[in-house]
């Protein structure tokens, strides 16, 4: 059986601003599994951080005109 070494997720955020312009933020994180590591947890707290980083980049603009 193939043994299971890195997690990779990636999360992204699009909102029309109308105007024929968006705003995209995106967050990806590949994470390596250490040796008893479970993969479902290790997923779970990279998905999490990969969608608080996105929530911080969409804090970071709000309201500046682009």
């Amino acid at each position: 059986m193939a043994q299971l070494k890195e997690i990779s997720v990636g999360f992204t955020f699009t909102k029309n601003l109308g105007n024929y312009q968006s705003l995209r933020v995106d967050a990806g994180l590949v994470v390596s599994l250490a040796p008893g590591d479970n993969p479902q947890t290790v997923y779970a707290e990279a998905w999490q951080t990969a969608k608080q980083q996105v929530k911080q980049g969409i804090d970071a603009v709000k309201g500046e005109v682009f």
